[in-house]
């Protein structure tokens, strides 16, 4: 507990903390960040609505729940729980949940690998024409080693 000579009131040091990250302008509460903007702090009925707009508004993508998080940071409002509420609500919308991208590859075992030690087997390709280069060079070849995926290259 830390006591403040001028006012006479304890505080606690994590409660400071906190506290010197915001600031009040007028009747609004701002949240500054070290390399952010201020954020005005809303209501959750406010959060409910940015949330809700900028899921499925008209400009909404119905990205996912960091994707959204980071555009409500980027739009300037701030709640405490902005990355949970969002991932809530992108979990719950069903227009994510019916047309969002499935996974359709089942799973399977890894493969082996066919070359039986390093540097036995070489892919090689010839690259170009590109414009002269030093020493008069107008073509690369490219070789690939099948079994590091080690590339090289000649000009």
């Amino acid at each position: 507990m830390i006591k403040n000579q001028e006012q006479g009131i304890e505080v606690d040091s994590k409660i400071a903390k906190k506290a010197a990250s915001f600031v009040l302008i007028g009747d609004e509460l701002y949240k500054r960040g070290f390399s952010t903007p201020l954020l005005k702090c809303i209501s959750p009925e406010q959060a409910e609505y940015v949330t809700k707009e900028l899921h499925e508004g008209i400009c909404g993508l119905h990205c996912g729940a960091r994707t959204m998080a980071t555009k409500i940071y980027r739009v300037g409002y701030y709640w405490p729980s902005v990355r949970e509420d969002c991932n809530r609500y992108v979990k719950a919308c069903k227009k994510c949940q019916e047309f969002g991208s499935l996974n359709h590859i089942p799973a399977q075992e890894l493969q082996g690998i066919i070359s039986p030690w390093p540097f036995a087997k070489w892919g090689m390709d010839i690259l170009g024409p590109f414009p002269l280069g030093q020493g008069q060079t107008k073509f690369m070849i490219v070789i690939v080693d099948y079994f590091t995926k080690w590339i090289e290259q000649k000009l």
